[in-house]
């Protein structure tokens, strides 16, 4: 059987090795074979690294279809395309058909295959994004996930564009966030006790700064309230500080995994009818109209360039595992490398 030879960077922590799986020429009906332009580096990758040697990880990929399934009708050669987080899901359930495949009991993550730390890769075209000419590939790749996982917080909470948003944490997904909430029309506070990033958090599209360290339980009683607070941190936070900002009915959003249980008084819940919510990353549906929203407001992550290499994978790893990267990682694959 004919094949195509991928290159791919496998995790051998705490580096990587250059490696090549075959897939055959002949693609299942509706997947496509996809030439990686750049893939980002995301926390969660870390995750996967540390926990499956031999993993090929990256789910922030974008690339040009080089051949197509024989089921394929919407997508063609040539396309430049997306794809991130969710590989599959079964498309037939209540989660599926009502535009919410990401909580399908079925799905499949984009860890139970080879991801796009690579030159190539193979994926299902149902999950499979066109990317909007105006978006370059490699800052296209980052809103795959975290672009995707905060536009999704943002559309599926019906936030209102005259809505009082503070996010929490000036990092990949942050920086992200203040830009899709300024572009929805919402007055947008950046909270962060790193006040290097205040002036960036401001170009970013942050109304205001509020640095966190100062927060007490004094002072919150004299700060504006939010009807939306958005946090993309992972760390443990003072959660009954943070509730205490919150306008009445209003929601507490976390789009960061916490390692620790939340603490939370309830008097926050009874008295104030404070939500808390969480979300893991955009459905289909919700993926095409973040791409739609970034390309029609040129919303562009800010990001670090390494080469798709064994030794560029770990440099990225390793400056995203220490929070040094401002403010996406993003491997870029060499034009004059072969994918066959």
């Amino acid at each position: 059987m004919s094949t195509y030879t991928v290159t791919s960077f496998a995790s051998a922590s705490p580096a990587f090795t250059e490696t090549t799986y075959e897939v055959p020429r002949e693609l299942p009906a509706f997947h496509v074979f996809v030439d990686i332009l750049a893939c980002g580096v995301c926390y969660t990758d870390l995750y996967r690294f540390d926990a499956v040697p031999g993993s090929i990880c990256g789910h922030e990929t974008v690339g040009t279809i080089k051949d197509v399934g024989p089921n394929v009708n919407h997508l063609k050669i040539g396309d430049i395309v997306g794809f991130g987080y969710l590989r599959s899901s079964c498309l037939d359930c209540h989660q599926c058909t009502s535009g919410c495949d990401i909580m399908c009991k079925e799905r499949k993550l984009f860890s139970h295959g080879p991801g796009g730390f690579a030159h190539a890769v193979v994926w299902d075209s149902r999950f499979v994004y066109k990317i909007p000419s105006s978006l370059e590939p490699k800052y296209a790749a980052p809103l795959m996930c975290a672009g995707a996982t905060v536009f999704a917080a943002l559309y599926n909470n019906n936030v209102s564009p005259t809505a009082r948003i503070g996010v929490i944490g000036i990092g990949g997904l942050g920086h992200l966030a203040l830009q899709f909430c300024r572009a929805w029309g919402c007055q947008v506070v950046a909270l962060s006790g790193s006040l290097s990033k205040k002036n960036e958090a401001l170009s970013f599209g942050a109304h205001e700064f509020l640095n966190t360290k100062e927060l007490t339980t004094e002072t919150v009683k004299a700060q504006p309230k939010f009807d939306f607070i958005l946090n993309t941190t992972t760390g443990d936070l003072p959660w009954d500080l943070y509730l205490s900002l919150l306008n009445p009915n209003g929601i507490l959003c976390l789009v960061g995994f916490q390692e620790k249980p939340l603490e939370m008084k309830s008097n926050h819940f009874l008295y104030h009818q404070a939500r808390v919510v969480g979300f893991l990353v955009a459905s289909r549906g919700v993926s095409k109209k973040m791409l739609e929203f970034a390309a029609r407001h040129n919303i562009k992550p800010m990001i670090e360039e390494y080469p798709m290499t064994a030794k560029g994978a770990a440099n990225a790893m390793q400056n995203v595992r220490d929070g040094k990267v401002r403010y996406r990682a993003v491997l870029i694959v060499p034009q004059d490398s072969s994918k066959l």
